[in-house]
């Protein structure tokens, strides 16, 4: 079972999706597509590091980072599984990757790595779109590059179903 959030009747509900993409409220009640709208899987602001694999750097002639590259999505750039992204007006290339995303279930501050997967809800998928018009400094994408309206299309994925990461 996956877990997953829904706007159904005009309030967000934690549900479950089961093997066959059933969604199940907690009372056990299944809804069917077009009852209820997908939302991410989660609230707040998201933390991404950029040029982390070296296709990508190379893609873009750079050298890899030797530090951590970190960019920020707000809110307001994720939509739920199935919604519709907005290609904004006047842009000409609109680049996307395919991404896994980690979900912090918890506050966490100077967790050690024993620890780590303790703080992990779930994981998400999603495309991280950039309207790279904009770029400037691919070292320091702007918010226009990286944070608009419905350009982080997410769905669930059960942090069980996937184990630990940093063992595959």
């Amino acid at each position: 079972m996956k877990q997953a959030r829904i706007e159904w009747q005009g309030q967000v509900r934690d549900v479950l999706v089961d093997e066959r993409d059933q969604v199940r409220l907690p009372d056990g009640t299944v809804l069917k597509e077009g009852e209820f709208r997908w939302l991410p899987p989660a609230d707040g602001t998201l933390f991404a590091l950029g040029l982390n694999y070296a296709d990508h750097a190379s893609e873009l002639e750079f050298k890899p980072p030797t530090e951590p590259l970190v960019f920020i999505k707000a809110p307001n750039t994720f939509i739920g599984h199935q919604q519709q992204s907005v290609r904004p007006d006047n842009v000409e290339y609109m680049h996307y990757e395919a991404e896994l995303v980690v979900v912090i279930g918890k506050t966490a501050r100077r967790v050690s790595e024993a620890e780590a997967m303790d703080y992990v809800a779930s994981y998400t998928l999603c495309n991280d779109y950039a309207i790279r018009d904009y770029l400037e400094n691919y070292y320091r994408p702007n918010l226009r590059v990286k944070s608009r309206d419905t350009l982080t299309p997410d769905r669930p994925v059960d942090r069980r179903q996937r184990g630990d990461p940093g063992s595959a």
